[in-house]
């Protein structure tokens, strides 16, 4: 388990703690009640511990402590005791009960802080006065207490994080008052047994609750199963029945007018063919034909106005000459299992929130429609549809909404639909549309508008206002060797096409779309064996301090060597690595190599790196960071991460956690191409930047030079007001370097200083940087 679910089970705890629920599901409280019960059967044992513990606790601070305050303690705790295994022995001959409130859970969160504060008190108050060795003794009593009255009380997260809590706190308290050399390294051995407690505690707890619910819903489930098979049993449909040789009834049981609808009525003399309908008929005749023993032979009749269905099984009769005497069977209505078994059938082939064919059903339609096609040489198109902003409305106003909000489009996909369009859904937010039988492909095109304009309209859904995109891919057919997995796979190109080119657009396929999907395909596969074939580099690009003409720092530039393609830039193949999760093994290489690098540099000139927003999909970054500075022995505030706006856009929680815990490591923080994107002042205020990257586009850019003075200008007194340092980019000559110096920017760097250099080159750069910059970065200083 994560700490971040740690974390969301400990808050969840609380919230269940400090608050009752109105009408919460019946399940919450049968689980509060197994949670108590687990607990309270181990009351005499924990009890028993407490009162030995004490015992022990006594011996030990008897000369050293006061007595009036430990005979205090001692009773309170024999009272503790006392109170607790009273109740138990009261409870243990009552039936268990089935439910509990959120009050109970209180409770016993109470009393577990209760007897935790109690045994706090003993490292806070006697643990500084004893002996070492009494000392040992205390130390290992307390740690025992925080493990096993942890994993007690686990069923109980509230009352075990207290517990643990409260204990922790009180030992952290002691071990400070000591002055002990060891206690920052045994504070923080404490703590992290402590969060392992809390981690196993929120690991068992959940674990106990999927469980619980587990059983209980087998449970039902048997239930409804033995119902079922009492009602078959009570309510059997069976019936025995003889006919003439031309199916004629002579004779049958009183079930089989029943099932007839003729109740207390005689059948003899009716022909049970003709009870049939068409096609069911004309199956029963040729069994009786072939004068064969048949079984399990379906007919649909008409009972009273109402469409049911029998299973016949027959045999023919003969005499000893071999004459054909007739038939003798048994039958079954077996119309509910046929209506069931027409209900799996349609769901399927059906998408059961919305209605539409799923996706197995659209594929088959789409492969008699597009068979149809080419035997009739008539037009075909199969497109993909996919919903643009849907999961920020799942992020953001929860499944519900959005599932209605799915429902919504599927009502307006089916006003759209006429006599040649299916529409259908492939999971998700993605729909699937067939078209056949039209004159133009524009006409195609024109209804996909429709529909993305019909979609992309405000609605309002449990009062939530809310609006989303659509984008459409196309693929029209039939080619001679289509097959409808290529026609949906180049609709799905497609669709990437009119997202790319900017969502809420129609894009229709074309052959160069293949191409380049194969080619990215292709250099995917190659990407994946570039870490084993040593293929990456790093480049690096010094960054300048132009006020006190020093080199401060270097950014780290990825490159790749492919054996084909020769050098490649990271806009050829980052964004692939970021779609196929190559990112996260790609990402940790960049670290460590450019720690290692930066580590062989004179101190205290630092290494930026880029992090990739799809790095922080991965629960891992941060071990890589801290993985790569342990393996250089590289100081943490020599590493610098550069971070995008984009990066808080889908991710704002998690890029808040790391970017604390960045900080806390000692890290700086730098915001890349900022000016760029969003600007969201707010992203200043709350995370721990500590520079803005001014972006290239403003230092040497073809937008007007007053404008650029505008914003670098604003970016610059943003910066000096936040107490953030500002490095411009792109910094190209000298004009640009006098330009951003008199704008007020701290650093610069660009092709003016150096292109991108090796590792190998870096030390000589270093070394004759003064030489070279040096009086020329000092006239503009004094200037």
């Amino acid at each position: 388990m994560t700490p971040s679910s740690s974390l969301t089970l400990i808050r969840d705890a609380w919230e269940g703690w400090r608050k009752d629920v109105p009408n919460e599901p019946a399940e919450e409280g049968r689980i509060r009640a197994a949670q108590i019960h687990a607990v309270a059967r181990f009351s005499p044992l924990t009890m028993a511990a407490n009162f030995i513990n004490a015992a022990v606790v006594v011996f030990l601070v008897r000369e050293e402590a006061n007595p009036f305050v430990l005979a205090a303690w001692s009773l309170t705790i024999l009272a503790v005791v006392a109170v607790t295994t009273r109740a138990w022995f009261l409870r243990r001959g009552r039936k268990q009960r089935l439910r509990a409130s959120a009050r109970a859970i209180r409770r016993a969160t109470w009393h577990a802080a209760t007897l935790a504060a109690l045994w706090a008190a003993v490292p806070v108050l006697w643990f500084g006065s004893v002996s070492a060795e009494d000392q040992l003794v205390i130390a290992c009593l307390v740690t025992g207490m925080i493990c096993a009255g942890g994993f007690a009380l686990a069923t109980i997260p509230s009352a075990a994080y207290a517990y643990v809590g409260i204990l922790c706190a009180g030992s952290v308290a002691a071990l400070l008052e000591t002055g002990n050399g060891y206690v920052i390294f045994l504070t923080l051995l404490l703590l992290a047994y402590a969060w392992i407690v809390v981690q196993s505690v929120a690991n068992s707890s959940r674990l106990f609750s999927e469980r619980f619910r587990a059983e209980a819903s087998l449970k039902e489930r048997g239930e409804i199963i033995e119902l079922l098979l009492n009602e078959f049993e009570q309510h059997g449909s069976d019936w025995l029945f003889e006919t003439d040789p031309g199916f004629a009834v002579v004779q049958h049981s009183p079930r089989f007018g029943e099932v007839a609808g003729v109740a207390g009525q005689s059948l003899v003399g009716r022909r049970i063919v003709e009870m049939a309908d068409e096609e069911t008929g004309q199956a029963l005749r040729l069994a009786i034909a072939r004068r064969q023993p048949f079984r399990d032979l379906d007919i649909q009749v008409d009972v009273a106005g109402e469409p049911r269905w029998w299973s016949l099984t027959a045999k023919p009769l003969f005499d000893e000459s071999g004459w054909h005497l007739g038939w003798r069977g048994v039958g079954s209505d077996i119309t509910d299992r046929k209506v069931a078994s027409q209900k799996v059938a349609w769901m399927a082939a059906t998408d059961l929130l919305t209605g539409l064919p799923n996706r197995a059903r659209f594929r088959e339609l789409a492969a008699l429609r597009l068979e149809t096609a080419r035997r009739n040489g008539s037009s075909f198109a199969l497109a993909c549809l996919d919903l643009d902003q849907f999961k920020a409305v799942n992020d953001t106003l929860g499944h519900p909404i959005g599932d209605a909000l799915l429902m919504a489009v599927s009502r307006d996909l089916g006003e759209l639909v006429d006599q040649g369009v299916v529409f259908g859904r492939f999971g998700g937010d993605e729909f699937g549309m067939l078209v056949s039988d039209f004159t133009r492909r524009s006409d195609v095109v024109d209804l996909a508008r429709r529909i993305i304009a019909r979609i992309s309209r405000s609605r309002t859904i449990d009062g939530a206002r809310i609006t989303v995109g659509a984008s459409m891919g196309i693929a029209f057919g039939p080619g001679e060797t289509d097959t409808v997995d290529d026609l949906i796979r180049n609709a799905d190109l497609a669709l990437y096409r009119a997202k790319d080119s900017g969502r809420g657009v129609a894009a229709v396929f074309d052959d160069r779309m293949h191409r380049e999907a194969e080619e990215r395909r292709l250099l995917q596969e190659d990407l994946r064996a570039a870490l084993d074939g040593d293929q990456l580099r790093l480049a690096y690009q010094p960054i300048i301090d132009i006020r006190a003409g020093a080199i401060v720092g270097f950014e780290a530039l990825l490159r790749w060597q492919h054996p084909q393609r020769g050098l490649l830039s990271p806009d050829a193949f980052v964004p692939i690595a970021e779609e196929s999760g190559l990112i996260e093994p790609i990402g940790a290489w960049v670290l460590k190599r450019a720690c290692l690098d930066a580590a062989a540099w004179p101190k205290p000139i630092r290494v930026a790196v880029n992090i990739s927003p799809a790095q922080f999909g991965s629960a891992t970054l941060l071990s890589h960071v801290a993985q790569a500075l342990a393996v250089s022995h590289l100081p943490a505030d020599r590493l610098e991460v550069e971070i995008t706006e984009a990066l808080f856009m889908n991710q704002m929680a998690e890029s808040g956690r790391f970017l604390a815990d960045m900080r806390t490591l000692g890290i700086r923080i730098a915001l890349d191409d900022f000016g760029t994107g969003f600007s969201s002042l707010g992203y200043l205020t709350r995370f721990p930047i500590q520079k803005l990257k001014i972006d290239r586009s403003f230092v040497s850019g073809p937008t007007d030079p007053e404008n650029r003075k505008a914003v670098v200008e604003a970016i610059v007194g943003i910066a000096v007001s936040l107490g953030f340092v500002t490095t411009a980019e792109g910094v190209e000559t000298a004009a640009d370097l006098a330009w951003v110096r008199d704008l007020g920017c701290d650093q610069a760097q660009g092709y003016y200083f150096a292109r991108t250099l090796s590792a190998e080159s870096v030390p000589g750069f270093i070394a004759g940087f003064a030489d070279e910059f040096g009086d020329g970065l000092g006239s503009q200083a004094a200037a």
